[in-house]
């Protein structure tokens, strides 16, 4: 591997030299290519399952699919007390968020919190709602026979949806979706701190209202829950609130936007799609296998010995989802779509105490936006000229692109 590095944490005696890996999920894609080719061949390139990295304060790096999910699910072993590189600031910070941050049992009664508000019978309460914003949005570009695919649709739908969950004013959209955007992918323009305190600056004067009022959005039961029989404090109502406000704002724009740019880029597939809507429901599961965005990060609670090396406590080391579904132990062929696929190998809402609780809500808006984007605009292509880029980072996502069809 590539061992000439720059700007890197020294290595610790714990670390031998043949588990040093040039890798930053903080730096761009190199070399033209997409997140998960990108990963694909560094996976395939290590020299062992488990390597360390210098960059981001040093953390390890997971490559191989089995150990990324039992440390994901193993809360006994690693911590999630830190779950974003580099610690500091940046995992510090976040660690004050909760029920991410928090470990089982002390995790449970506030993620039923988000459980109670985010399970399939909330969300299915709001199809009709999703599917008339999806058709609106459609057609406010539809006639024009293009649009900026995440400007004009994946950053509008899923965070519109959303803040009708929380019931904020769409109007501080764009400065919520800061915030959240430098949580996940931070580009320096803002210190890590800073963003912090604008959330609470924000959230806190929302909660505060919302204390002792009835409501269904949830942030106003958030501000009236209880855990362990005991009102939430300020403070942990705040951490809750933002947890779920980076959460929705961010995922499934990306995911929506990867799915898109896939489809537009490959022919036989979007005209399968267009021309037999019964494959969706199929096409949907392979979406999810193909298209993991999000790279976790532990804390090692106690010295471990994994893959012939000490993890030492306090060690950070990362498993993402993106090798579980990238490597040819897990999913044959793994880049390729296929609807054939007998087994799908994934950990796309992760795994363990911390499966995302929007799952649900993002598996009901992909499958909404793909039946009514189909049923609209059946052809499109990427713009003539444009090309597809890519930015990694807590949650990976494609740049900005352009889709275009005839009308």
């Amino acid at each position: 591997m590539n061992t000439n590095l720059s700007d890197a944490a020294p290595r610790p005696d714990n670390v031998p030299a043949d588990r040093v890996i040039d890798f930053n999920l903080h730096q761009p894609v190199p070399g033209g290519k997409s997140v998960h080719e990108f990963w694909r061949d560094m996976i395939a390139k290590a020299d062992h399952a488990v390597m360390w990295t210098p960059h981001n304060g040093g953390h390890w790096l997971v490559t191989e699919p089995g150990l990324c999910e039992s440390i994901l699910a193993d809360s006994d072993h690693f911590s999630s007390r830190v779950v974003i590189v580099p610690r500091d600031p940046m995992g510090e910070t976040y660690s004050n968020f909760i029920p991410l941050s928090l470990d089982p049992p002390q995790h449970g009664p506030y993620r039923k919190v988000l459980n109670d508000n985010l399970g399939p019978r909330q969300v299915n309460a709001m199809k009709d709602a999703i599917r008339d914003l999806t058709v609106e949005l459609i057609a406010g570009f539809r006639e024009k026979g293009h649009c900026d695919f995440k400007e004009d649709f994946a950053e509008q739908l899923p965070v519109r949806i959303f803040m009708k969950i929380v019931n904020l004013p769409e109007e501080d959209l764009p400065r919520l979706k800061y915030l959240a955007d430098q949580f996940t992918r931070p580009d320096g323009s803002i210190a890590f701190p800073d963003v912090e305190k604008g959330f609470r600056d924000y959230i806190g004067p929302v909660i505060s209202a919302r204390r002792g009022k009835e409501g269904t959005d949830l942030i106003t039961r958030i501000a009236n829950a209880e855990v362990n029989g005991k009102p939430l404090s300020d403070a942990d109502a705040q951490n809750l609130s933002i947890q779920a406000l980076v959460g929705g704002l961010d995922t499934v724009v990306n995911l929506l936007s990867f799915v898109f740019s896939y489809l537009a880029t490959h022919d036989d597939l979007r005209r399968t799609l267009a021309s037999d809507p019964a494959k969706i429901d199929e096409a949907m599961t392979e979406f999810l296998r193909r298209f993991p965005v999000v790279s976790d990060s532990r804390e090692a609670r106690q010295d471990i010995d994994l893959d012939g090396v000490t993890i030492r406590k306090n060690d950070m080391i990362m498993a993402s989802t993106i090798p579980i579904a990238m490597s040819e132990e897990s999913n044959p062929d793994a880049l390729d779509f296929r609807f054939d696929r007998k087994v799908r190998r994934h950990s796309v809402f992760g795994r363990g105490a911390h499966t995302c609780p929007g799952m649900h809500l993002a598996r009901l808006e992909l499958k909404v936006v793909l039946t009514e984007w189909f049923a609209r605009i059946p052809e499109f292509r990427l713009a003539k000229g444009a090309h597809l880029s890519f930015s990694s980072g807590i949650v990976a996502t494609v740049d900005p692109f352009v889709l275009e069809w005839d009308v």
